[in-house]
């Protein structure tokens, strides 16, 4: 297994390069080869006067910038920790580590908001944040933007939101694809793939790409129906969609790259394709779970609908009631854990939360679990087994168990909603997909968690600088996929997963980067206990370690190779890349952030075209 500093050293290390000379890297600011301002010119002309320099948001609270503002300053400060403010900028994004923390708001004494006292000092600068946004609204945009980057030999990002956890839509010297608005949501009651028979036909939501979950529940519940999105109300749906997709109905309803019927995308060469099944299978294959970011930017994507369900939202707490109950706690853990084949049976899935220190005083529990379609008392009788225990430790644990009935899913979740902290100091993933297998004995689960998990010794945590969280999904799908599913690329794995487990550990202000990079190699250390508890599933391609490794392996499993051609025949230059996703092996991001072929990569795509002498960077 390799672990972060060796990573890092295959970052930085020259022999992986073909050469670090322009012809063989991206272009960037820095670069001979980038383009004049009249070139940017032309292709703003090109499409339609769409384009926009990138600027971070922030760059109003420096005095030394040109657009320095102090009340546009504080409207920026008051909104940081906003997911949804900053899906409405064309280049802010929801975890700024990934731009290198560049340009953060500031107070006037140069603090931060997340409390670096020498932000102000170190200035704003475009850092990783993309250099030209395309505010896209039509195909021709995109198809346009495809072909001039190409040309131009220019790394291309997408973004709708922002909020990739491993800061897949920023990027270093790059043009980015904004598709923010595309706007556009509606219901079908009876809707069949293009030409291509299904048995019966399906209800179903054609969605443009610049949604968000929240905005289509919320359009579904005027016609009693629901789809499958995320949990985190303003993650945008595309992006989800594509990494997989879990959320709080997919172990009743499946995953939302199983619900994908047929999309709309644009690949890399500048085509518009119609994906499902019979059209262009294979690129409808990768954007089944193959990840975003990758393959092209979906327009539209039509999902799968379903009548609501009446839903029974079911709320339990445990806390420890002194500090010392430690090896009890994960024994109960252990226990708790031992329990959820049942419960999922039973109709329970949602996510769940291990804390200690500073979170909480003591470690402590909670599940927030659905139940659809269920009658009342079947909270109960799932849950009895535990509540037997719970009583019998009572002078161990306190607990509170809260059920509410709603008649429709929106009545419960859409009333409820909140988005997830953002843009704070920074945290590291590492994730596993936890089969029953890996769970049902509770005592080797016990001892896991309690390696990976908080402590309750705020001086010494059971991490570099701040205890670490384990944040429980229980949302794997219940029955394999029905639609199409040799046109479904996401992690076969999922199919035996029981729980998606993440431990997400924090750093203070002021870290330097040493520390960050000791977190992630903490992270990965963990995750690996994981792995070794759940040796044969993976993880989740949305929410993993950034540092994955073995990730084609962990994150697709059998399905890689088939997605690899797939890139390569649609992306054979790489236009489109992001750390870790399919294909990314072909080049090396080095440490001024330039992205360069890989050894022997770059003759082998000029081999593929039939091209002699210096690459054609098309």
């Amino acid at each position: 297994m390799r672990y972060l500093r060796d990573f890092i050293f295959y970052l930085y290390s020259s022999s992986l390069l073909a050469g670090a000379s322009t012809s063989n890297c991206k272009c960037t600011p820095n670069s001979p080869c980038w383009p004049s301002e009249s070139d940017w010119s032309s292709l703003n002309t090109t499409i339609s006067g769409t384009l926009i320099r990138g600027v971070p948001p922030a760059s109003v609270c420096y005095s030394d910038q040109p657009n320095y503002d102090e009340e546009a300053c504080s409207i920026v400060r008051s909104q940081w920790f906003n997911s949804t403010w900053h899906a409405e900028d064309p280049i802010s994004i929801d975890y700024p580590i990934w731009a290198n923390n560049s340009c953060n708001p500031i107070y006037p004494n140069g603090t931060s908001v997340t409390g670096e006292v020498d932000a102000g000092a170190k200035g704003c600068s475009i850092g990783n944040y993309p250099i030209y946004v395309v505010n896209a609204t039509n195909a021709k945009h995109v198809s346009e933007a495809f072909k001039w980057a190409a040309k131009k030999n220019i790394r291309v990002v997408i973004k709708s939101t922002g909020h990739s956890f491993p800061g897949r839509s920023t990027g270093y010297g790059s043009l980015s694809i904004w598709t923010h608005n595309f706007r556009g949501i509606s219901y079908i009651p009876s809707f069949q793939p293009t030409s291509c028979p299904i048995n019966g036909t399906q209800a179903a939501a054609r969605i443009a790409a610049g949604h968000t979950g929240v905005e289509v529940q919320s359009e579904m519940a005027d016609h009693d129906a629901i789809i499958v999105t995320g949990a985190n109300p303003d993650v945008g749906l595309i992006g989800w969609l594509t990494g997989g997709g879990h959320g709080t109905l997919s172990s009743t309803y499946g995953m939302g790259a199983d619900n994908l019927l047929e999309a709309t995308i644009v690949t890399p060469n500048g085509k518009v394709l119609l994906a499902n099944p019979c059209h262009n299978p294979d690129i409808f294959f990768a954007i089944r779970g193959g990840g975003g970011g990758t393959f092209g930017v979906v327009l539209e994507a039509v999902v799968k609908a379903f009548p609501t369900p009446g839903t029974t939202y079911h709320v339990l707490q445990i806390g420890s009631l002194s500090p010392e109950t430690t090896t009890e706690f994960w024994d109960l853990m252990g226990f708790v854990h031992s329990r959820m084949p049942g419960l999922k049976a039973g109709g329970m899935q949602g996510y769940y939360y291990m804390v200690g220190p500073p979170v909480n005083p003591t470690l402590a529990f909670i599940w927030l679990f659905y139940l659809f379609d269920k009658p009342l008392g079947t909270v109960e009788r799932l849950i009895a087994p535990i509540e037997q225990r719970l009583k019998q430790q009572a002078g161990l644990f306190v607990y509170l168990s809260d059920i509410t009935q709603s008649d429709t899913y929106w009545d419960s979740w859409g009333t409820d909603f909140q988005n997830e902290a953002v843009a704070d100091t920074g945290m590291a993933f590492g994730s596993r997909l936890l089969s029953p297998e890996s769970l049902s004995d509770p005592n080797i689960t016990a001892k896991v968690f309690e390696e990976i998990g908080p402590n309750t010794t705020p001086e010494a945590p059971n991490a570099p600088f701040i205890n670490p969280t384990l944040i429980g999904h229980m949302i794997g799908p219940a029955n394999p996929a029905s639609y199409s599913p040799s046109t479904l690329s996401r992690l076969p794995a999922w199919d035996d997963t029981l729980v998606h487990l993440i431990v997400a550990s924090p750093w203070p202000p002021n870290t330097p980067r040493s520390g960050i990079d000791s977190v992630y190699a903490d992270v990965t250390r963990k995750a690996n206990a994981l792995r070794e508890l759940s040796p044969d599933t993976g993880a989740y391609f949305n929410e993993a370690d950034s540092y994955e490794p073995e990730w084609q392996e962990s994150f697709w499993g059998s399905n890689y190779e088939r997605l690899l051609n797939i890139k390569r025949k649609y992306d054979p230059h790489n236009l489109l890349w992001c750390q870790r996703c399919v294909g990314s092996e072909a080049l090396v991001e080095i440490g001024d952030g330039r992205l360069c072929w890989a050894k022997g990569e770059e003759k082998g795509r000029r081999t593929e075209d039939g091209r002699g002498g210096k690459r054609n960077a098309a």
